[in-house]
């Protein structure tokens, strides 16, 4: 999972934050860092000035360059690139095409939002990565800028549903809790009569997790899903949260599961979002209509 790690950064502090926090994943002696930059001229700029792209792709490259240097220097394997377009876009292609293993970015970056905002790029490339993302909140909830520490990955919270698709999420999460040493709660949620039927994958996580040798926690909670993980989460102090996404690709669209959506938009720890294989490839499809229908 950790083999090559794609950041994406878009010169700001904030994007650079994700770097503190995940040092020990990026300076794994097999890791690769790929550290991307989109470039796109702003709507209100378009068409002013032909030479102001050519400056901004420049600007990108000397940036990226700089950061390539202090990872080289502290003995990373590391390579830059820089693509002009969309962010998310740029992201998720560039992601397709080095064949990344983990996009690691933060939430917030030059736009200073204290909060999840739907369309964000983060968002958007969760929605639709055919890799696990990690996403690294890089403000308080106060709105101001949070000094970056690394993650503290004692407890993961892995929540797990009634469907195969769910149990995509235990592979990275087995590696990272490896890596880190972490204790995993393995929260199932159910509603009503629901609560009384056995649900198989709750013992096929719990199976997978202790042949991985990791210690964990089996949990069964009643209630709104969206809201029992995020309780769940501040009482178990967990650090992280490894989630699947049963999110959809449409036709012109990006869409999500109403769950993982409702916990990215409040989460107070990093999420670690896997999209299932079945899903992921739907951007493929989707893409490839878009285009003939010239949306």
């Amino acid at each position: 999972m950790f083999e090559r790690i794609l950041v994406p950064l878009d010169g700001s502090p904030l994007g650079e934050a994700v770097f503190t926090q995940i040092r020990r994943i990026l300076f794994r002696k097999d890791a690769e860092i790929l550290l991307v930059q989109a470039v796109s001229m702003p709507p209100s700029l378009e068409g002013m000035s032909e030479e102001l792209p050519v400056l901004l792709r420049v600007q990108a490259r000397v940036y990226l360059q700089r950061m390539e240097k202090l990872f080289f220097d502290q003995g990373a394997r590391v390579r830059s690139i820089v693509r002009t377009g969309e962010a998310a876009d740029v992201i998720l292609d560039v992601a397709d095409q080095e064949r990344a293993t983990l996009i690691a970015m933060s939430t917030h970056g030059r736009t200073g939002l204290s909060r999840w905002a739907l369309g964000s790029v983060t968002e958007r490339v969760l929605q639709a990565s055919r890799v696990p993302v990690l996403a690294v909140r890089s403000f308080e909830e106060s709105g101001r800028q949070a000094s970056p520490a690394e993650l503290g990955l004692e407890k993961i919270l892995v929540p797990v549903d009634s469907t195969a698709m769910t149990l995509e999420v235990i592979g990275p999460t087995v590696e990272l809790a490896q890596m880190f040493g972490s204790k995993v709660a393995l929260l199932h949620v159910c509603q009503g009569e629901a609560c009384a039927i056995p649900v198989p994958e709750l013992t096929c996580a719990y199976d997978q997790f202790r042949a991985g040798g990791i210690a964990l926690e089996p949990l069964l909670k009643e209630g709104d899903p969206a809201q029992q993980i995020l309780e769940t989460c501040r009482e178990q102090q967990a650090g992280l949260i490894a989630m699947t996404t049963h999110g959809r690709i449409g036709v012109g669209r990006w869409l999500m599961g109403s769950v993982t959506e409702k916990v990215l938009r409040a989460a107070r720890v990093p999420l670690l979002i896997v999209r299932p294989a079945v899903l992921a490839s739907a951007r493929t499809v989707g893409a490839a209509k878009e285009h003939v229908l010239g949306i």
